[in-house]
């Protein structure tokens, strides 16, 4: 089986990350009220953070570290896909080198934040692929499932490449 590899802001990595884990949490107010019961107040689901480890390997692994480091240093918000996990609009918060580099090892860390901000209404019929965006990219803009997204485009056969000026049907 072949994994879609992660993608962020049209980077794409060589390998996917060894270990990701997404922490989710909700914004949880405790009220005392003498005499009486607490009472528990939810004021809202916090951004999600994103944190991964793993490798980059080959004899250049010291210059994709550095395109990392350059995505990073860009700043900026852009939907961050990852396999069988729905896309969602981030921004890339930290980049950390792990442990001593090895002969075409390198080690990395990373933190993504999720970004909660309004999508695309689905009031368009169809939208014209940009370099480097990919079905998640669009998926994620229009609020469309990628499974109906792919569905709607059969010549689209891989979802992490959409050729620039492809119209992509969204209904």
């Amino acid at each position: 089986m072949k994994l879609i590899p992660m993608r962020f802001m049209g980077y794409e990595w060589h390998h996917n990350p060894g270990e990701i884990t997404f922490e989710c949490g909700k914004s949880v107010a405790e009220r005392l009220v003498p005499y009486d019961v607490s009472q528990i107040q939810q004021t809202g689901r916090k951004n999600m953070v994103i944190k991964g480890t793993g490798e980059l390997y080959g004899e250049d692994c010291l210059k994709q570290f550095e395109r990392l480091l350059e995505l990073f240093k860009r700043g900026g918000a852009g939907v961050l896909a990852i396999e069988n996990i729905e896309p969602l609009f981030a921004v890339f918060e930290s980049v950390k080198i792990l442990g001593t580099p090895k002969e075409n090892v390198l080690g990395y860390g990373f933190v993504f934040r999720e970004v909660m901000e309004e999508k695309e209404s689905g009031k368009k019929t169809a939208h014209t692929a940009q370099n480097g965006e990919s079905m998640w990219d669009i998926s994620y803009k229009y609020n469309i499932v990628i499974d109906e997204l792919m569905r709607l485009n059969p010549q689209i056969k891989r979802p992490d490449t959409v050729p620039e000026g492809e119209v992509i049907r969204l209904c």
